[in-house]
């Protein structure tokens, strides 16, 4: 009977039949058929394998090739950027570099105006020294007048006043007669200072009304070359730019500093952060815009503004200052008047670190480099200071000035005006205003002087 059963059992196997181990069991499919059912699952788990890691590559090129796109266009952008911050550097540096002419007319004026002073004092000394030496001739004169008169009007009787021997009146006659042409010198002196006296009178109301149409003029240049300079210096504040934003930061440290060293190190180091907080801005500014790609039309585009906006920033406070003090012809004295102590010279304070001018009452003041102001207002003993960013790790500081009219983050050409010195008598007495020029290279002061020879 078992034999039957597993015959039958093979039959129904060839027959391909389900088989049940016993009555009432669920029915199995053939080995046959499950193993071509396991390699058909297989099968479509490999298809589906397959096709998603085909598109998983697809979206790998697509990102990539977005990417590749999104930076180029990054990179587009930037240079895009980089072209308007220069445009605006240059736009900036062009207003100034209006004003050198009349800069330089404002300088030849006040060394006009100096001259006239200067002459007008030696024509006022010159004349109290014919005072004096009239007023010497006349007090030698004066004891004698009595007796001279007498002689003019009674020589007879003045002679016969006083008996005495001939050879006595011979040596009184003799002596009257040097006497007489000793007052003659004297007398020909005085009228001869006279004249001289005259003729410098004449020429001191010459040259006072020639300072007069002199400081006229320089009030009138003076006040055009004002303001063409706050044209300047507006237009550059209203087109808001991040440099001049990051110029008045740093400078705002830097007014919190003791001592020149001080100052400028704090300087340095605040134009360093906020060199680095821009670029930390612009690339949180162009994360921002990826993420909101795919975000509505008006997060979009604010995002997209915020980006454009940082890439502007930092492009803007990216570009240099100027081109630094490569050569001698890239500096120029910044005021008229003479040098009244030298870099290296003695002073109180020890050798002088920078140069001192003595300029004429008024003088305009001009930038020794082409650059930006990175600082402008009142700092400690030195007055009202300025420092000027040449490029390339070279600044000029400036101070002793009545008045800036360059604003910081101001960019500025060699030769305009940048101040005013303060108003003094030649003649009044009291000390006379000085401007002191430090040149830095980095963190040390170096000789300004070849820089300081330059023509505009």
């Amino acid at each position: 009977m078992a034999g039957k059963s597993a015959a039958l059992g093979l039959l129904l196997c060839g027959v391909g039949l389900p088989i049940t181990d016993a009555p009432g069991a669920t029915p199995r499919k053939p080995a046959a058929i499950r193993h071509d059912d396991r390699k058909t699952s297989a099968a479509r788990a490999a298809a589906a394998a397959r096709a998603r890691l085909a598109e998983q590559r697809r979206g790998a090129a697509a990102a990539l090739a977005k990417g590749k796109a999104a930076a180029a266009q990054a990179k587009q952008e930037a240079e895009r950027a980089a072209r308007r911050a220069d445009a605006d550097a240059q736009r900036a540096s062009l207003l100034s570099a209006r004003t050198v002419q009349a800069t330089t007319a404002v300088q030849n004026t006040d060394k006009q105006a100096a001259d006239a002073a200067e002459r007008l004092q030696s024509l006022a000394a010159q004349r109290a020294s014919l005072h004096d030496a009239m007023a010497r001739d006349v007090a030698a004169l004066t004891p004698m007048l009595p007796v001279m008169e007498r002689l003019a009007l009674y020589p007879s009787e003045t002679l016969l006043a006083a008996p005495s021997s001939p050879d006595d009146a011979l040596t009184g006659l003799s002596v009257l007669r040097g006497l007489g042409a000793e007052l003659e010198r004297h007398a020909r002196g005085i009228r001869d200072a006279q004249d001289r006296l005259d003729i410098l009178e004449n020429e001191v109301r010459h040259e006072n009304d020639r300072l007069s149409a002199l400081r006229q003029q320089q009030k009138r240049q003076q006040d055009a070359l004002a303001a063409q300079t706050r044209i300047a210096a507006a237009a550059q504040i209203a087109s808001g730019r991040a440099a001049d934003q990051m110029s008045r930061r740093a400078a705002a440290a830097a007014a919190r500093a003791t001592t020149l060293d001080d100052a400028l190190a704090r300087l340095s180091a605040a134009e360093e952060a906020e060199d680095r907080r821009l670029d930390r801005e612009a690339e949180a500014a162009r994360r921002a815009a990826l993420l909101a790609e795919r975000a509505p039309a008006p997060v979009r585009q604010r995002a997209d503004d915020a980006a454009r906006k940082a890439r502007d920033d930092a492009a803007e406070a990216a570009v240099p200052a100027g081109a630094g003090l490569g050569s001698p012809a890239d500096g120029a004295a910044p005021v008229q008047g003479p040098v009244a102590v030298g870099f290296g010279g003695q002073t109180e304070a020890g050798p002088a670190q920078g140069v001192r001018y003595a300029p004429p009452p008024h003088a305009t003041v001009s930038a020794p480099c082409a650059g930006r102001v990175v600082f402008s207002g009142p700092f400690r003993s030195y007055g009202n200071m300025m420092i000027l960013d040449c490029g390339r790790g070279d600044r000029f500081v400036l101070a002793g000035l009545e008045r800036i009219d360059a604003p910081v983050g101001g960019r500025v050409a060699r030769g305009a005006a940048i101040g005013r010195m303060p108003d003094w008598s030649p003649g009044a007495g009291g000390g006379r205003p000085s401007l002191y020029v430090q040149l830095r290279h980095g963190d040390r002061a170096v000789d300004p002087t070849r820089f300081l020879q330059g023509g505009r």
